[in-house]
């Protein structure tokens, strides 16, 4: 077991993931580590990524450890979603009222990257979706805080995703 020390420890970490297992791999930590609140947002959820079992668990894991905690995903390609992202898709009508998706508005449509922030503070950002070229960021709110900015706006023009939530009465 760690000492407390290093446990609670602070220090920043950088990382570029090289492969689409890395670029997985990197989102399950930037997950595992979150605390309150994650944010994605990307034109389509990569199923290579998204609808992996250990994202979907490390997700489900984050939702579990405190009631308060939310997930919040803008995405261009719902559809493309509904039909490749079963696991993660399942996973939001299951915690429907702690993930909320939503689908990229008008001023945001062609959007060629995707980040995911955690807490403010840590990031995971593909600059564009066509490569790899990913940087992931622990404990750098100076590059977490403005994309999570960024994502607020980006969710303020969104609309509700068709087709996740049951209908209830």
């Amino acid at each position: 077991m760690k000492p407390d020390s290093q446990t609670d420890s602070t220090e920043k970490e950088h990382r570029h993931p090289a492969t689409r297992d890395g670029l997985c791999a990197a989102a399950v930590d930037l997950v595992a580590r979150a605390r309150r609140e994650i944010l994605v947002c990307s034109p389509m959820l990569d199923p290579a990524i998204y609808n992996r079992a250990a994202l979907t668990d490390a997700l489900g894991h984050f939702i579990a450890r405190r009631a308060s905690n939310r997930i919040r995903l803008v995405v261009e390609n719902t559809e493309h979603m509904l039909l490749a992202g079963v696991r993660l898709v399942e996973l939001t009508r299951r915690f429907s009222d702690m993930i909320l998706i939503r689908r990229l508005g008008e001023p945001h449509r062609g959007l060629a990257e995707m980040f995911l922030v955690a807490d403010g503070e840590s990031c995971l950002h593909q600059r564009d979706i066509a490569a790899i070229d990913a940087t992931l960021d622990f404990h750098a709110p100076h590059l977490a805080t403005p994309l999570a900015r960024r994502f607020e706006a980006i969710w303020a023009a969104s609309e509700p995703a068709p087709g996740l939530h049951p209908f209830r009465l």
